[in-house]
């Protein structure tokens, strides 16, 4: 699977330039996922890669709650574009650990993006409707999309000129 680069070249009108603030890595030194905080608009970009497990997809959540506290985003942009993997044992954490947590730190919206050809288990497919619930959550097969809704429902994401 080819590395998605960051959303940069063909969304730059989008955005304004990411700082990448962390690499999280798996025990072997692989890395899992690349954290970046686009300041101007608040949100965390988590860039995703390889072939994931629950486990890993715990540790790098886990990754993103000092910078939802510390920066406070107030949309976060999940790409899994790239990846495989069955991570359903970890959506129960993320729904009762994670976006409780995320949301009373600021998260407003979730925007995902994953793989035109990407399996939605009905496990996911549930959860991301509890999800939906809680917090405004869309899926995307593109970054763009993905940016242009979180701009819309964040309302206090600028469109940068």
């Amino acid at each position: 699977m080819t590395p998605q680069p960051l959303p940069t070249a063909r969304t730059a009108k989008l955005h304004s330039p990411p700082q990448l603030v962390q690499e999280v890595k798996d025990e072997f030194g692989r890395l899992i996922a690349e954290l970046s905080f686009f300041p101007v608009e608040r949100v965390l970009y988590v860039r995703w890669h390889g072939h994931l497990t629950a486990e890993e997809v715990i540790q790098v959540a886990k990754a993103t709650l000092p910078w939802h506290e510390q920066l406070r985003p107030v949309g976060l942009l999940n790409d899994k574009r790239g990846t495989s993997g069955d991570w359903g044992e970890a959506m129960a954490w993320v729904e009762y650990e994670w976006i409780p947590w995320a949301k009373a730190h600021g998260l407003r919206a979730f925007a995902y993006v994953m793989n035109e050809d990407m399996m939605v288990s009905f496990e996911n497919a549930a959860l991301i409707h509890r999800i939906q619930e809680n917090i405004p959550l869309r899926t995307y097969y593109g970054v763009g999309s993905a940016w242009k809704w979180l701009r819309q429902v964040g309302g206090r994401l600028p469109k940068v000129a």
